[in-house]
């Protein structure tokens, strides 16, 4: 397969307010088509016209059950789940090797990097998909126990002003309630990067994200990993990251 050419299937319902960033991955790299009924969808899946599939979660509905409904008429189509909590517990669950979760709000880069890495990774394993575990990280954290934007903007050594650049959140709202719960997706993929660096260094967190965050990498060659958070690819690091950990880095 030709990653320039291949053809996806998006499931929104909402498609004239929320299929901007998807807009530009198929300016990008693929051939892209909207609908916005499951009827729809699904008929255009169990065509087998289409290559790969991006899922938004729909309101009132959780994502994995949505997943589970598609999966009856495409068992084995790579797929892109769009939620509002991509991490997490939950996401631990996941059994589905074709299955990427990625933010609703990530940018296009990312959305590109998912759907290749699916696209190149098509296995028809029956054995469940491994997720690394990810462990809290006190220092990333307020009194509440929630993530605080100034902890990880410290931690990770940048300003407080290029973290809510990087999370597209207005610097008045995180300076003033830096743990607010509507932080927390968007301040998550921070501690999967410091969980992993933790578990790579042997518990060396401080000076090994110090480290790691500043040293050219292979994996990387235009770019240092510390420019990539500023410019909002905090994820894509993530899973970088837990790539390594489980044996199969990209």
């Amino acid at each position: 397969m030709t990653l320039g050419i291949a053809k996806g299937l998006v499931l929104d319902t909402d498609t004239c307010k929320k299929q901007q960033n998807i807009k530009q991955v198929e300016a990008d790299d693929f051939d892209i088509e909207f609908v916005s009924s499951l009827e729809e969808f699904n008929q255009s899946a169990a065509s087998g016209s289409v290559d790969f599939m991006i899922v938004r979660e729909q309101p009132n509905t959780k994502g994995l059950d949505l997943v589970n409904e598609i999966r009856r008429v495409a068992p084995v189509m790579p797929m892109i789940l769009l939620c509002e909590a991509a991490s997490g517990t939950w996401a631990q669950l996941v059994s589905d090797p074709q299955l990427e979760l990625v933010y609703s709000e990530a940018p296009p880069q990312e959305l590109s990097h998912r759907i290749s890495k699916l696209l190149r990774f098509k296995p028809r394993y029956t054995t469940p998909k491994m997720r690394v575990a990810v462990d809290p990280i006190p220092s990333l954290r307020g009194k509440s126990g929630r993530l605080d934007a100034e902890k990880v903007s410290l931690c990770f050594g940048i300003t407080l002003s290029d973290l809510a650049r990087a999370v597209k959140k207005p610097y008045s709202t995180i300076h003033k309630t830096p743990d607010s719960a509507a932080l927390q997706a968007s301040l998550y993929p921070f501690e999967q990067i410091a969980s992993a660096i933790k578990t790579i260094t042997g518990g060396k967190l401080e000076q090994g994200l110090k480290i790691w965050l500043n040293a050219p990498n292979k994996a990387l060659p235009d770019s240092l990993p510390v420019e990539l958070i500023k410019k909002g690819h905090a994820s894509v690091l993530a899973n970088m990251l837990e790539d390594v950990l489980l044996g199969h880095p990209g």
